[in-house]
């Protein structure tokens, strides 16, 4: 079985950050990332938000970032863990039925927005479509937008929006189902109003029914709150000691590309403090 001193679950940019924070601190480091470094990050076409850049593509930021881990001494490992089993020496146990043994863990796993279950949705983002007003909604300045949702996600995005845009147009697709998404770029939307269709044009949707953490690792692990995001204190420790998180799946009230890295390095270098503890050094 082989041993890292911080095992980081997640590559986004959290779990990058924090994967960079513990190399530098002078322990081994592993990143067990499923899909691409980088996570929603570099899936997203364009970035405007994050400092030191005025614009640049999602996929060649996550590239920048897992070049500078990999250059600071972490391993990144493509496979999906599947379970942490806590104790003095912690186990990560990964889908490729490798089992690797440490002395704390960053959970960094992220979490995923709630979809519409709409044709063509998941070819649309970045074309029209996006999951997130604050990040996006700079590309919609001056122009014509839908918020599909309810609640507070949706009304922070129209509150966010009403000073970019040129008109938000609300619809509940609880109460008001989106039937059709119309045009690659997307122009307009397809609503069933009891029955009756209707076409909205538009230039942009903002689809804000919450989000959804990746809790496979944390349900009944750790503190989490209501929503099942998880509590940490100060230093990004959960309740369970060694056993860090970062990211996303936190519970917090800004999810951003900035938070995260905030919150990696964070996790990253108090979990690289616990594991020095664990092995005496």
């Amino acid at each position: 079985m082989k041993h890292y001193d911080v095992m980081v679950i997640g590559g986004g940019p959290a779990g990058l950050s924090a994967a960079i924070y513990a190399a530098r601190s002078g322990v081994s480091v592993a990143v067990a990332e499923e899909l691409v470094a980088g996570g929603v990050m570099a899936a997203t076409p364009v970035i405007e938000n994050y400092p030191g850049y005025k614009s640049i593509f999602g996929y060649e930021l996550a590239q920048k970032m897992e070049e500078q881990a990999v250059s600071s001494g972490a391993c990144i490992i493509y496979s999906r863990a599947l379970k942490i089993t806590d104790g003095e020496i912690k186990k990560v146990t990964l889908s490729d039925g490798s089992t690797y043994d440490c002395f704390a863990v960053v959970i960094a796993a992220g979490n995923s927005p709630r979809k519409l279950g709409v044709k063509g949705e998941n070819e649309l983002l970045g074309a029209g479509l996006s999951y997130c007003a604050t990040c996006d909604g700079n590309f919609f300045r001056g122009k014509t937008v839908i918020v599909a949702g309810a609640g507070k996600h949706a009304l922070s995005a129209c509150e966010y929006l009403q000073d970019i845009v040129k008109e938000v147009i609300t619809v509940n697709p609880y109460k008001t189902p989106i039937t059709a998404l119309i045009g690659n770029p997307l122009d307009s939307v397809e609503i069933d109003e009891g029955g009756v269709k209707r076409v909205i044009k538009c230039d942009g949707l903002f689809v804000e029914l919450g989000y959804e953490p990746s809790s496979i690792l944390t349900k009944d692990f750790v503190k989490t709150d209501g929503a099942g995001y998880v509590v940490c204190d100060e230093r990004m420790q959960t309740d369970r000691n060694g056993i860090f998180a970062a990211g996303d799946i936190v519970s917090k009230p800004l999810r951003q590309i900035a938070t995260a890295v905030s919150d990696g390095a964070i996790a990253g270098q108090f979990a690289a403090v616990y594991a020095k503890k664990r092995a005496n050094r």
